[in-house]
């Protein structure tokens, strides 16, 4: 997995286990597509943190971007799949976030989070 981390200056955030999962479940989702290659990139855009996770896979198909983040919609054909993306995108609007995805030119897939800087400190959480 290639990183890339433009995330200047540093500032610390508060992470809980919704936010670990939201990002296992990029990864995870990543890393599942054939051929097996991701990459991911941090910066922050106007008080923003935006994590961009990409693959080398097929892409989404057309019928999966429209319907992005509802649940139980899937690529994989097995038992137990589909809710990943639908909790991410659920738990990142819940921070006040957004999530998108697009299929890249070429081949793959790219999944971005945005989430406001503010949701994640410790100020912004306990005031």
């Amino acid at each position: 997995m290639d990183y890339d981390n433009a995330f200047e200056p540093d500032a610390a955030i508060v992470s809980d286990a919704a936010l670990r999962q939201v990002l296992f479940n990029l990864f995870d989702n990543a890393m599942e597509a054939p051929p097996v290659w991701a990459g991911f990139s941090i910066s922050r855009q106007e008080g923003k943190l935006v994590v961009v996770v990409r693959d080398s896979g097929p892409g989404f198909r057309p019928e999966m971007l429209e319907s992005f983040g509802k649940p139980c919609q899937s690529s994989k054909r097995r038992p137990g799949s589909g809710p990943g993306l639908f909790l991410v995108v659920n738990a990142v609007r819940k921070l006040g976030g957004m999530v998108s995805a697009c299929n890249n030119t070429g081949k793959g897939a790219s999944v971005t989070v945005t989430l406001p800087l503010a949701a994640l400190s410790r100020t912004g959480r306990d005031g």
